[in-house]
C-alpha cells in the first residue's frame, strides 16, 4: 500500500561546525523514552541497552524558580511526564506531572512537588533516578557497665550517632529512661565518653544499646530523616548526533554519531559540565 505523507520543511541550524571521526555506520537512538519531536544534531548521547544508543535529556530555566510547582523552561527538550529533573549538580529533584508545550517561548512544567531550593535563570537541568531511604534510628553500644544509679557519664564504642541534645535512654527490661546529652568527649582512642544532663537513674550494662529516643524521660526512640540519592539517569555521554531527525512513535532512530567533532554549542542542546567533560573528543565554542 502506497503511504504518502504531507510536510514543511522548516530551516535547520547547524550544530556541528566541523566533523572529524564518528562511530562507523551510525547508531540507532532509542526514541521510547523521549518526550520531544526532534532530535537535535549536537545531542549527546550515551549506551544504552540491547545495542541501543540512548539521548541525554537535558534542559534550562528561562525564569527564575524560587517556589512553588510551575517551572518555565526552554523549549526543545526531551523531558516527559514521570522524568525526575534536578539542576546538574543532583542537589535536589522534582518529579514532572505535566508539560505545557503550547507557549511559542518556552515550556511551562508542572511538579509534582516543589523544589527546596531556587533556580536562577539559565540553570541547566538534567534528568536524574532518586532513591529514597527509611528513616533510621541513632544510638550507641555502651562500651563497660555501669552499676551506679546516680552516674552522669558512660563510655560508649566509637562510630556511634550520637548528638549534644539528643536524648538517649537504655534498652535493658527495666531501662533508663531519656537523658539529654550535654557533652561528647572524643578524645580517647576506644570509647567516647558521653555526659548527660541528670543522673541515669538506672544501671547501664555492658554492651547494652542506647538509643536516642523523642523525649525527656521517655522511651520511644527516635528516627532521623535519611536524604534521598539523586544520580543523573543517563550513562556516560560518549558521541554526539551528527543530524536532524523527526521522532516518530514506536521508530527508532538511526542516525551518525561523531566522537571528534567541532560544536557551536549556543545552537544545539543543554550541555553541562559533565557532558563536555565525558565528550574528550569534542570541542563546543
Amino acid at each position: 500500500m502506497l503511504k504518502i505523507e504531507r510536510k514543511a520543511d522548516s530551516r535547520v541550524i547547524k550544530a556541528i561546525l566541523h566533523r572529524l571521526a564518528d562511530i562507523p555506520g551510525g547508531v540507532t537512538v532509542s526514541v521510547a523514552d523521549l518526550g520531544g519531536s526532534v532530535l537535535v544534531e549536537g545531542t549527546p548521547i550515551c549506551v544504552g541497552s540491547s545495542g541501543m544508543y540512548n539521548v541525554i535529556k537535558t534542559g534550562k530555566v528561562v525564569t527564575e524558580y524560587t517556589s512553588g510547582t510551575s517551572l518555565e523552561i526552554a523549549k526543545g527538550t526531551h523531558f516527559k511526564v514521570g522524568d525526575k529533573i534536578a539542576p546538574e549538580d543532583s542537589s535536589m529533584s522534582a518529579a514532572i506531572s505535566a508539560i505545557d508545550k503550547t507557549g511559542a517561548a518556552k515550556d511551562v512544567v508542572t511538579l509534582v512537588s516543589q523544589f527546596t531550593s531556587s533556580l536562577a535563570v539559565g540553570a541547566k537541568l538534567i534528568q536524574v533516578t532518586v532513591t529514597t531511604h527509611a528513616a533510621v534510628p541513632h544510638g550507641a553500644v555502651v562500651q563497660g557497665a555501669v552499676s551506679a544509679i546516680d552516674a552522669t557519664s558512660f563510655n560508649v564504642d566509637k562510630g556511634h550517632t550520637l548528638a549534644i541534645g539528643d536524648y538517649v535512654a537504655g534498652s535493658a527490661a527495666d531501662p533508663m529512661t531519656g537523658k539529654a546529652i550535654t557533652n561528647i568527649d572524643r578524645g580517647k582512642d576506644l570509647y567516647d565518653t558521653i555526659t548527660i544532663g541528670a543522673a541515669n537513674g538506672k544501671a547501664l550494662a555492658d554492651d547494652e544499646v542506647i538509643r536516642v529516643v523523642t523525649a525527656s524521660n521517655g522511651v520511644t526512640a527516635k528516627t532521623f530523616a535519611v536524604a534521598d540519592t539523586i544520580v543523573p539517569t543517563a550513562g556516560a555521554a560518549l558521541a554526539v548526533a551528527g543530524s536532524n531527525m523527526d521522532i516518530t512513535a514506536l521508530d527508532n532512530l538511526f542516525v551518525d554519531a561523531w566522537l571528534m567533532a567541532v560544536v557551536k554549542e549556543a545552537n544545539g542542546p543543554v550541555i553541562t559540565t559533565a557532558i563536555k567533560s565525558q565528550l574528550t573528543g569534542v570541542k563546543f565554542i
